[in-house]
């Protein structure tokens, strides 16, 4: 008796341990199964689990759609007058210093030039040599004029006397007082004299034309190398540097007793009185932007309107340079000179559109597709949309969402090859 009731104890020990260690068996079998599907799915981007509150989520909208373009613009002198050496040499002396308000004609800095100057003086000294030379030219035709209208009035006067014995000499030939041989003499002198008179009349029209025309000459010539001659000293007079107009010296390029050459650039002035806004745009919007396009921008809570004036056509290291003009006066009151402006550029008019928040899911997906969430919020599966402009807020929907539905909009990166996220709380 006692042996068979061992017997049934150690049956029954032996029961109770094999069904722990099947049931130990099939918890590890399971936990391999669900461990391996996981895997699986994972690997073959199909499900991933990701936390609601790490995601950006956007709720498809249909409101006013503007395509636009955040630029950063600067207030600039709409003229600029630069300052160059006309004539280059040492810097003597700076009277001004960059930033400065100047007036017109003011001294900014001077030159010294001593071959210019021993030039200049050589150009007087040539300049006064044949400017005399034709003044003594002009005078001796002036008194070449005289003379001949000299022996004008003189064979006038010959003349004058001839006529006079011719008259006396008629009535006493007739009267047989004189000879007939003595008349004809008195005769032929007085038609003599008329012919000589008659020819150095013609002669003297011809001089005096003549000399008209080489005094007409002589004078524009005097003229011309007085002109040159005030030229000359002009140059002098030009190293000193001065301001070309009223306005702010922005830029100053001189130091006493550096050189500069023939037409270097040495400064600029800008005008104070009138502003315009530039900004550098990239090289992808150059014919997207033309003249007549309008932007704004906001100054102490109020906005501000802007109009394209001049776009640019150089392209430099990927940009252009875009003009624009201010619409009212009291915007360009409150505006400084290197005053920085965050403006936006219209690129279309203001619609009605479909959209959804602008986000970094473009950067991974390029518009072709989005997760969209489940009306429960559980769950987002991809899906195949169209999508069309966008601004830096929104994008807008073309196809394959409906107005209401949520999006994520937050970067797709570490998850862009699953097919749906299950979205934890």
């Amino acid at each position: 008796m006692d042996r068979a009731i061992n017997n049934n104890k150690q049956k029954t020990h032996n029961r109770k341990r094999y069904i722990k260690a099947g049931l130990a068996g099939c918890a590890i079998g399971v936990f391999v199964l669900v461990f391996t599907w996981s895997k699986l799915t994972s690997a073959g981007g199909k499900t991933y689990n990701l936390a609601k509150n790490n995601l950006m989520l956007s709720q498809v909208k249909q409101q006013a759609f503007a395509e636009y373009l955040p630029v950063r613009a600067v207030v600039e002198p709409e003229k600029t007058i630069f300052i160059d050496a006309i004539d280059g040499g040492r810097v003597e002396q700076v009277y001004l210093q960059e930033g400065a308000l100047v007036e017109k004609d003011q001294p900014i800095l001077k030159l010294s030039n001593t071959g210019l100057q021993l030039t200049v003086l050589a150009r007087e000294a040539e300049v006064s040599e044949q400017i005399n030379n034709m003044r003594n030219t002009r005078l001796a035709l002036e008194q070449n004029q005289l003379s001949l209208k000299r022996d004008v009035i003189e064979l006038d006067f010959e003349v004058q006397k001839l006529e006079k014995r011719f008259a006396r000499s008629k009535r006493l030939v007739k009267q047989k007082l004189i000879s007939e041989q003595e008349f004809e003499e008195i005769k032929d002198e007085l038609a003599y004299q008329k012919r000589y008179r008659e020819t150095v009349r013609q002669s003297q029209e011809k001089e005096a034309l003549l000399q008209e025309q080489q005094l007409a000459q002589l004078s524009q010539s005097i003229k011309t190398l007085e002109n040159n001659l005030a030229i000359s000293q002009m140059s002098l007079d030009k190293l000193i540097i001065r301001a070309p107009v009223s306005g702010q010296l922005t830029f100053l390029d001189a130091q006493v007793g550096e050189s500069k050459r023939d037409g270097q650039r040495l400064g600029q002035v800008d005008l104070l009185s009138t502003f315009k806004v530039s900004a550098r745009i990239d090289e992808f919007y150059v014919s997207r932007i033309a003249a007549g396009q309008e932007a704004e921008f906001s100054l102490d809570g109020q906005r501000h309107q802007l109009t394209v004036s001049k776009v640019y056509p150089g392209i430099d290291n990927g940009t252009f340079k875009v003009d624009f003009t201010l619409a009212d006066a009291n915007s360009r009151e409150q505006l400084r000179l290197g005053q920085s402006l965050q403006a936006k550029l219209n690129l279309s008019a203001s619609e009605n559109k479909l959209q959804i928040s602008n986000g970094a899911f473009m950067q991974t997906t390029g518009g072709n597709w989005v997760f969209v969430v489940s009306a429960d919020g559980s769950r987002a599966e991809k899906r195949q949309v169209r999508l069309g402009r966008r601004n830096p807020q929104s994008v807008e929907v073309l196809e394959g969402l409906a107005p209401g539905e949520s999006v994520i909009t937050s970067s797709y990166a570490s998850f862009a090859d699953a097919e749906q996220v299950q979205l934890l709380l």
